[in-house]
């Protein structure tokens, strides 16, 4: 193995860790290794079979209907990907997604809008756009300049033309103030990971990697979903955005079914590894992978010995999604409703939160998510959820009230002002996970 072989290899290994995203800092203090143990993953598998038991289905009255949305998806169109338009709307469909939001990484050699994928597919809407430049862009019109723009000419070029921009990997910007913004990300699968030491080191052992794929391969969706943390930073930033202007807050995928190795027998006798995209890593001498790896005997150059995908689409499409109430499954319907803040973000793969509601009431009637709406006494905050959970209420980043059960009922000072937003949290396997996030109403001084 030469060393820029070797270096291409553990870089490969650390990026399984880093975009999967298996993250720590839970609540009893345990990590993602911890998570990836046969019992524990057993226990969650358990407890997800019970809430999906226990979930009430809700129907949703009034002129909006509810569609679930993925945003920062890559297919082939972006270099780091190679997942087909067929196979990501088969992944959507199983997950309960009714659209896909594209983030392809721009290049010379197509327009993303232009030629990107767009309209119905097999009952699923298809959205083209880009992730450049830290943000998420979802044009009416092709930007062809979008390279020569800065970030906030880019997004003023976006939103002049009736399109969506959202601010993208919070906790690696510096300008994450720009003005005109639709809104930004409150949760990023990729950004779920970076703190993760124990397991970077645990993916560099190849014994490891041998011993995981079958918890993988038994229990796909707790495995990828070992990632889940509460995203502080996120949260924080978003809530001192929506201090300044409202900000619709949105889920990000980030997916691109890219992380694995695959062992496959070479004409030579030795073992080709490749990673998901199958580029090599590096060649083995077959001896030495059968201290490893079962090579079987007549086996013929091409079979494969060993393959660990961790995240396949469908795992990341269902494992966290923005939510939006909307006229219409159109772009225009689902831009809409994201301009307005019309959404709330879900752990689905914890249980579907379809059926969550929550409204701002008063003697006007009844206030959807992301209204703006005056100050004042006589506003009543009512919620409900498919599970009974505990809720929290969050004005301004500061929790303000707390309460559990399958429903929220509560009276909202008449001096309180600015965004207020609501959480949902559910227990899983004895430990208490986000569920679901609102977007928040915006209380305006009265006067």
């Amino acid at each position: 193995m030469t060393k820029r072989t070797g270096r291409r290899l553990a870089a490969t290994v650390i990026a399984i860790g880093s975009v999967t995203g298996l993250s720590g800092r839970l609540l009893h203090g345990a990590d993602a290794l911890d998570r990836l143990e046969a019992g524990r993953l057993a226990r969650v598998a358990a407890a997800r079979a019970d809430l999906a038991a226990a979930r009430q289905t809700l129907p949703r009255t009034g002129a909006l209907s509810e569609y679930r949305v993925n945003l920062h998806v890559h297919s082939l169109l972006s270099h780091d990907s190679r997942g087909s338009v067929a196979e990501i709307v088969a992944a959507a469909r199983a997950a309960g997604t009714d659209a896909v939001l594209f983030t392809e990484h721009p290049t010379a050699e197509y327009d993303f809008v232009a030629d990107g994928h767009a309209g119905l597919h097999d009952g699923v809407l298809l959205v083209p756009g880009a992730e450049t430049q830290g943000l998420l862009l979802f044009p009416r019109v092709p930007v062809p300049e979008h390279a020569s723009l800065s970030p906030q000419d880019l997004v003023r070029r976006v939103r002049q033309r009736g399109g969506l921009a959202f601010l993208s990997h919070l906790e690696e910007r510096l300008d994450w103030q720009l003005d005109g913004l639709t809104g930004c990300e409150i949760y990023n699968t990729h950004a779920d990971a970076k703190d993760e030491q124990r397991l970077f080191a645990a993916l560099k052992n190849p014994l490891w990697l041998l011993q995981v794929a079958p918890l993988v391969k038994a229990h796909p969706q707790e495995a990828f979903s070992a990632l889940q943390d509460e995203p502080t930073l996120y949260l924080r930033r978003w809530d001192e955005l929506g201090a300044v202007a409202a900000h619709t807050g949105v889920s990000a995928n980030d997916a691109h079914r890219n992380i694995g190795l695959v062992a496959r027998l070479a004409d030579d006798g030795r073992v080709r590894v490749c990673d998901a995209l199958d580029e090599e890593l590096v060649v083995l001498d077959a001896a030495l992978v059968r201290g490893l790896l079962p090579v079987p005997e007549g086996a013929r150059p091409g079979a494969e010995l060993f393959r660990l995908q961790l995240d396949p689409y469908e795992c990341s499409l269902r494992h966290v999604g923005t939510h939006v109430l909307a006229e219409e499954l159109s772009r225009d319907g689902i831009f809409a409703a994201l301009e307005a803040g019309r959404a709330f973000v879900a752990f689905d793969w914890i249980a579907p939160a379809t059926g969550f509601d929550c409204a701002l009431v008063d003697a006007n009637g009844r206030h959807e998510l992301g209204s703006q709406v005056p100050a004042g006494p006589g506003r009543r905050l009512e919620a409900r959820a498919p599970l009974p959970g505990h809720w929290r209420v969050v004005q301004g980043g500061a929790v303000v009230h707390e309460a559990d059960g399958a429903r929220l009922g509560w009276d909202v000072p008449a001096t309180a002002t600015g965004p207020l937003r609501v959480e949902v949290w559910l227990d899983v396997a004895d430990e208490r996970l986000l569920w679901v996030i609102s977007n928040p109403f915006h209380l305006r001084p009265a006067g």
